[in-house]
């Protein structure tokens, strides 16, 4: 019996962190364990350069460098050209990739080079299809981008959302609704391998080895998100100043930083905050996971998200969630059950969930106790198991035509 073969690419992979990075990462690893049940499959994984390379190291999966060091015209022609004469040798019945601009372009493009029929299955994280033109967030903001990706929309025999939230955005950028799957994100949960607490990580600062403790009179409220306009950071710490009367000596952890991070901390200053505030800074590993245990409540007021894994990981280690009503966020989080949710730009709503939260102990634990059974129902295991599902099936489909 012949065997499915699968190619899956990404352009952006660990060391770098992200929401994309982390999940894929965690997919990839629990493939890899599953594939060692799982016959009639042939995995091959595209990292994009060298830096990714010691987190590409897998038992089951083969594993191949596109050699990408910017993202200039000249190295991204020569990478499409790598990746085209890849698509010739393994002749892949199945290319996922994890965005439609750039990587799906790219794979669209390789494919004619190397004149394979492969079929090919995006997965969206957001950006790439989203476009919300009053904070000027997403990839398709000119004519051409839009152009580009409706090319590739068009080609896919499977589009996957995380969340329901991207349906439009997929169908207005040339998806066709039947090729339109939604496998939601997952995390590591029970017996799923997590390579944070179990494999070996690059190590993170020294100064944040150890994490606050809980506080006597106080929240330690937790932000992983970035100082990007779409994660609307200044609206947290607005929401924060409005409440820091009323909510004992709670502080405010922020993991933002760089340059986009400045004008947070300007704000930080002009409210009077900096002995409330904490930057933090980028956090892996094991010191990532110790703030999750010291955090009481994780925020998350972005004007949008797709399925942030961030707040699946928040309610893991049992911290009540506040976050905010848009994009595919209440796919999640349900108001008032196992979160808390507000308008992005209703400050004052934001800073009343804070006092609401800190003032009743038994709201708090509700929540984290209502949380711990969605945390269970979105298991990276059953996110492999509907790729693979998934990758047979747009193979049976190609073979019946």
């Amino acid at each position: 019996m012949p065997s499915t073969k699968v190619l899956i690419l990404t352009t952006t992979f660990l060391p770098t962190v992200g929401g994309l990075q982390y999940e894929l990462k965690w997919f990839l690893d629990n493939l890899d364990r599953r594939l060692r049940d799982r016959k009639g499959i042939h995995v091959h994984f595209v990292y994009p350069n060298q830096d990714s390379e010691p987190c590409a190291r897998f038992d089951n999966i083969s594993t191949h460098d596109l050699r990408l060091s910017d993202l200039r015209k000249q190295t991204v022609a020569r990478a499409v050209v790598r990746l085209g004469r890849l698509l010739k040798k393994i002749e892949p019945d199945v290319v996922h990739c994890h965005a439609v601009l750039p990587d799906g372009l790219w794979v669209s493009l390789a494919r004619q080079l190397s004149r394979t029929r492969t079929k090919i299955i995006v997965t969206s994280h957001g950006d790439d299809i989203a476009w919300l033109p009053e904070i000027s967030y997403g990839r398709r903001k000119s004519y051409r981008s839009r152009l580009l990706a409706n090319h590739v929309a068009r080609r896919l025999s499977a589009h996957v959302l995380p969340s329901r939230a991207l349906t439009e955005f997929a169908l207005d950028a040339g998806t066709r609704r039947s090729s339109i799957a939604v496998i939601p994100n997952g995390i590591p949960v029970g017996n799923d391998y997590d390579f944070e607490q179990d494999a070996p990580h690059p190590p993170s600062r020294d100064d944040h080895d150890a994490a606050p403790s809980h506080r006597r009179d106080g929240l330690n409220i937790l932000s992983f998100s970035k100082a990007d306009t779409v994660k609307n950071l200044d609206a947290l710490v607005e929401a924060f100043a409005l409440a820091r009367r009323n909510i004992g000596d709670s502080k405010l952890m922020l993991t933002c930083h760089g340059h986009p991070a400045r004008r947070i901390a300007q704000l930080v200053e002009r409210k009077g905050l900096r002995e409330h505030v904490l930057f933090i800074g980028e956090i892996t590993g094991q010191a990532k996971r110790s703030y999750l245990l010291a955090c009481d409540v994780y925020c998350m007021t972005s004007h949008f998200e797709n399925f942030p894994i961030s707040i699946l990981e928040a309610m893991k280690f049992q911290a009540a969630v506040l976050a905010t009503r848009v994009g595919g966020i209440p796919d999640i989080v349900e108001d008032g059950t196992n979160g808390l949710l507000a308008s992005p730009t209703d400050v004052p709503g934001i800073a009343s969930a804070l006092v609401r939260l800190y003032r009743d102990p038994g709201l708090r634990s509700r929540l984290i106790e209502n949380a711990s059974q969605t945390v269970e129902k979105h298991s990276i295991s059953q996110v492999v198991e509907e790729y693979l599902n998934l990758y047979e099936r747009v193979e049976n489909d190609a073979n019946t035509r």
